[in-house]
């Protein structure tokens, strides 16, 4: 499982170098240099605490948020440095989806416009995600339950970056530059709910020489929603805490609500990450099987109990597969 993970974090940056020396796009290297020193450190301590002084908490830890940074890193450069590929938009593709299935976006937004209170609880819900997301993995490394640590980490990986590949080919603005929502409109929702990413998209889609930071990185993705990805491998992540699942998935349902109104998603964009998210759940879980895990157990906690979280997240995918 932990190999699979460095794997696809190789690849996804030989895919950004390979994107990169195909367009005018200028390196920060000062914040080049503070990311790779803060992803060496991580990397550094779970070797470290891996290997030699023997801290698993530590160690499974600091691999995984290294893991979940520089897999996040990648994905940001993959989706802005994409979009000087010129790709045709296919926002008019992902609205007509939307209708076929009865979808009437505008009047989901003017909804969330007239109510206030609800749109600002999304838009906490929505920003709330990824910090989520290290908070779980906190959990499941001090509770020792590293495999399911790894599976978080590996489903986190595989979906953002697939989620960016695939916006290199199928870009898309998103509903509110789409459908075009007035000011008057815009005015009643949280500060940036649906148009955040169009400074960036508009700036790397058509600078010549535009310039790609570390500092301020931010995935330009509408379809799949990652976010919707995100909100599950967190529920999923929790599925097993019995004391903390009925707060886990009340909040992250707020969190794929959210995904319309604040992050200016289309309604067809949450059903494929429900699809993505599964299917990355799916091969996390058979690769941790009772054998596989039996044929590493220097990295394992122990047997009992790591045979116990594989069956209730066996009861989970099928639970959320039944839904």
């Amino acid at each position: 499982m932990e190999a699979s993970v460095w794997v696809l974090c190789v690849a996804a940056t030989a895919f950004a170098i390979f994107l990169i020396q195909r367009s005018a796009v200028i390196i920060d290297l000062a914040s080049l240099l503070a990311a790779s020193a803060i992803l060496g450190f991580l990397l550094a301590v779970h070797i470290v605490y891996g290997r030699w002084r023997r801290s698993p908490i530590l160690s499974n830890l600091c691999g995984a948020l290294a893991a979940m940074l520089w897999s996040g890193a990648i994905a940001g450069i993959v989706s802005l440095v994409g979009l000087r590929n010129n790709a045709p938009f296919i926002d008019a593709e992902l609205a007509k989806w939307d209708r076929a299935a009865g979808v009437d976006l505008p009047a989901v937004i003017a909804w969330a416009a007239d109510h206030p209170s609800w749109s600002h609880l999304l838009s906490i819900a929505y920003e709330s995600s990824f910090l989520l997301l290290f908070g779980a993995a906190l959990l499941l490394a001090v509770m020792r339950r590293f495999d399911q640590l790894w599976i978080l980490t590996f489903v986190f990986t595989t979906t953002i970056i697939v989620c960016a590949s695939v916006s290199v080919i199928w870009p898309a603005k998103g509903a509110f530059a789409f459908f075009e929502y007035p000011a008057s409109l815009l005015e009643h929702l949280p500060t940036g709910a649906g148009t955040y990413h169009l400074l960036k998209l508009e700036y790397f889609r058509n600078n010549v020489s535009p310039l790609l930071s570390f500092a301020n990185l931010q995935g330009v993705v509408t379809f799949p929603s990652f976010h919707c990805c995100l909100a599950l491998m967190i529920i999923f992540a929790t599925w097993h805490l019995k004391w903390l699942l009925p707060i886990s998935l009340s909040w992250n349902a707020l969190a794929i609500t959210s995904t319309l109104p604040i992050g200016g998603h289309y309604a067809i964009d949450l059903p494929c990450g429900v699809v993505l998210w599964l299917v990355a759940t799916l091969i996390a879980v058979a690769m941790i099987s009772p054998r596989w895990s039996a044929a590493s157990p220097g990295r394992r906690s122990d047997a009992s109990r790591d045979q116990l979280a594989f069956s209730m997240g066996q009861a989970a995918i099928g639970t959320q597969s039944g839904d």
